[in-house]
């Protein structure tokens, strides 16, 4: 099933209440002009973009990600609070130092089979914020000795 993208509304009666938002980059329309206009758009896309693939964010990572969640294979996983406060981080898996955004590539490309959005894309920078605001208030650079 192709979804159609919903408009992006302005207005912050609008986004306090959800309606409205949808994928800037599918709809060839302009990025947010607030950070809180991007979480928005981000958690939009967190739970209903596929990326032409079979899942969304939001199959593993239940309730927007602010609850442990679980891979397809039953495997639990935890929240997404705080997860950007995590990043750089080093990888085991790839060997090296990977990035918030390199994440999110390997895990749409991995986990929902699809096309991760270009780099500097309203996409990926709405779900970037959306994570970032995920982790508001949580202690950076833990990672660093």
């Amino acid at each position: 099933m192709t979804r159609l993208p919903r408009p992006r509304l302005v207005g912050t009666a609008l986004l306090a209440f959800g309606l409205g938002l949808g994928t800037a980059a599918a709809a060839g329309l302009a990025p947010a002009t607030s950070p809180d206009q991007a979480a928005a758009e981000g958690l939009h896309i967190f739970n209903h973009d596929q990326f032409g693939g079979v899942r969304t964010c939001s199959s593993c990572h239940v309730n927007g990600g602010t609850t442990a969640g679980h891979l397809p294979g039953g495997a639990k996983i935890p929240s997404l609070e705080g997860v950007a406060a995590q990043f750089p981080k080093y990888n085991g898996h790839a060997h090296r130092v990977v990035t918030l955004e390199q994440q999110l590539v390997h895990c749409i490309r991995g986990g929902l089979q699809g096309k991760p959005p270009g780099a500097s894309s309203p996409q990926m920078t709405d779900l970037i914020a959306y994570l970032t605001k995920l982790s508001k208030g949580a202690k950076m650079g833990q990672q660093f000795k």
